[in-house]
C-alpha cells in the first residue's frame, strides 16, 4: 500500500525528515579520569608551581592507586604561559576532549579565565596557585573552588600585623598590573586601613618586569614607613632584591604579600628577617616532612616543595575521594558532596569546603624567615610564630560578596 495514502501529509513529511536526518552522536563513556595541571611551566612562577606541581599531582594519583572506580587516572601538564586567553583556549580544548578537572592555575588572570570556561562547560576547576579573592567573591561560581590561600588571608595577616604597629602606618606599594596584583592591593588597603594606616601611593608594574630600580627609588624618596611588595615569583624576588640594593630594608619595613619557599631558596639574604604568611610548611610536623621527602625523591635536585605544590597533591586526593564517594565524575554530584565537608590531611588542618562561596578554608601560618646560621636542615627557612584558624584567616561568610546562583 502507498505510504502517502495511509499517513497525513504533515506526518509523512516529519517521518521522512526524521528518517533522513543524521543522528546526533552519543557521547562515549570515558574509561579515563582526566586531570589537567594548568600552570606556569617556564615563566616567573615556574619554581613555585610548574613541574613541581605536576610531580605532586602525579604522586597523588600514584598513591591513590592509579585508578578510581575502574577508570585510569591521567594527568596532563598544560603551560598557560601566564596568558589568560591562552589558558582559556587550552582549558576549553581539554574539557571538550573529555577533561574532568583543571587544577593549579598559578597566576590569578589565568585562574579567572579558566574558571569562566569551567562555568560555561560545567566542569570542575580547583585553584591552588592563583591568589585573587575575586575567585570566591565577584567571580564566584558553582564549579570553581579556591583551595590554598587568597589575597584576603595574606593581607589580613601580614598586612594587619604590621599596620597595627606604631611605625607601620604609612605604606608605599609596588604591585603587578593584573588580577592578582590589583586584588592584593585592594585587600591590603582594607587590612591596613582597619588598623589606622593607609597606602599613600601605589605603583603598578607589568608582569615580567626585570628592572625595578625606578620603582624602589620612587618609594625611597617618598619615605613611607612600610614598602609593600605585592607581586609573586620572579617579579617579587627582583623587587625585593632592588629594594635591598638601594637600602630600603634599612630605611623602612618591607612587607611581602606572597613569598614562597622557592623564593627564599633563590635569594635568602634578601628575605632573612621577613615576616610572611603561608598555607603550609614542609617542616611543620612529621606528616609534612614525610610527604616532602616523597616529593623530593620524585622531583629530584634535593629541593623542598612549596605550599602550592603540596596543595596540588591534597586537592587531587580530595577530588578522587569525591569521585569514589559519588560513584562517578558528574560535577554536580561532586559539588553536592564537597560543599560543607570538613577534612584534615598533611596539608590542610581544620579544613572545610565552604558551600557559601567555594572557598576552602583551613589554618594559615605566620612565619619568620630564619638566617642561614639558624637552619636545622637545608631549606628549613621558616619559623612558625602563629597559627591562624580559618575563621580569622579567611573572609567571614557574613562578609562574602559572592552572589551565589546555584
Amino acid at each position: 500500500m502507498n505510504v502517502a495514502a495511509r499517513w497525513p501529509a504533515a506526518a509523512l513529511a516529519f517521518a521522512l525528515i526524521t528518517l533522513s536526518a543524521p543522528r546526533a552522536p552519543v557521547a562515549a563513556q570515558s574509561d579515563t579520569v582526566k586531570i589537567a595541571v594548568i600552570t606556569d611551566m617556564s615563566g616567573v612562577y615556574a619554581a613555585l608551581s610548574g613541574k613541581g606541581a605536576v610531580t605532586a599531582t602525579q604522586l597523588a594519583v600514584d598513591d591513590f592507586g592509579g585508578s578510581v572506580l575502574g577508570k585510569k587516572i591521567e594527568v596532563t601538564a598544560i603551560d598557560h604561559r601566564n596568558n589568560p586567553t591562552d589558558a582559556a583556549t587550552k582549558a576549553r580544548e581539554f574539557f571538550d576532549n573529555g577533561g574532568d578537572l583543571a587544577l593549579d592555575l598559578t597566576n590569578s588572570g589565568t585562574a579567572l579565565a579558566v574558571s569562566g570556561v569551567g562555568k560555561e562547560k560545567h566542569k570542575l576547576v580547583i585553584v591552588t596557585g592563583g591568589g585573587s579573592s575575586a575567585l570566591t567573591g565577584a567571580n564566584c561560581d558553582k564549579y570553581t573552588y579556591h583551595y590554598a590561600y587568597d589575597t584576603y588571608a595574606l593581607a589580613h595577616s601580614t598586612g594587619a600585623n604590621i599596620a597595627a604597629q606604631k611605625n607601620g602606618k604609612t605604606w608605599y606599594a609596588i604591585y603587578p598590573t593584573y588580577a592578582f596584583g590589583t586584588q592584593m592591593l585592594a585587600d591590603f588597603g582594607d587590612a591596613v586601613k582597619s588598623q589606622g594606616g593607609s597606602i599613600v601611593k601605589a605603583d603598578g608594574a607589568p608582569l615580567g618586569t626585570t628592572d625595578f630600580s625606578s620603582y624602589v627609588l620612587a618609594a625611597k624618596n617618598a619615605k613611607p614607613q612600610v614598602l609593600g611588595i605585592f607581586s609573586a615569583g620572579a617579579d617579587m624576588v627582583n623587587t625585593a632584591k632592588a629594594a635591598a640594593q638601594f637600602g630600603l630594608n634599612k630605611d623602612m619595613k618591607i612587607a611581602i604579600g606572597l613569598l614562597f619557599l622557592a623564593d627564599v631558596d633563590a635569594l635568602p639574604d634578601v628575605f632573612t628577617g621577613s615576616r610572611i604568611t603561608t598555607s603550609w610548611y614542609w617542616d611543620e610536623d612529621a606528616a609534612s616532612r614525610a610527604w616532602a621527602d616523597k616529593w623530593t625523591k620524585a622531583y629530584g635536585g634535593g629541593i623542598r616543595p612549596t605550599d602550592v605544590q603540596a596543595s596540588d597533591y591534597s586537592a587531587t586526593i580530595q577530588y578522587l575521594n569525591a569521585i569514589k564517594a559519588t560513584g562517578g565524575t558528574d560535577p554536580d554530584k561532586i559539588v553536592s558532596y564537597l560543599d560543607g565537608r570538613k577534612f584534615n590531611d598533611f596539608y590542610v588542618h581544620n579544613g572545610q569546603w565552604r558551600a557559601r562561596d567555594h572557598s576552602v578554608v583551613h589554618d594559615m601560618y605566620v612565619v619568620d624567615i630564619l638566617p642561614k646560621d639558624k637552619l636545622k636542615a637545608p631549606h628549613a627557612w621558616f619559623n612558625i610564630v602563629e597559627t591562624i584558624p580559618p575563621n580569622r584567616a579567611f573572609r567571614p561568610e557574613s562578609q562574602s560578596v559572592c552572589t551565589k546562583d546555584w
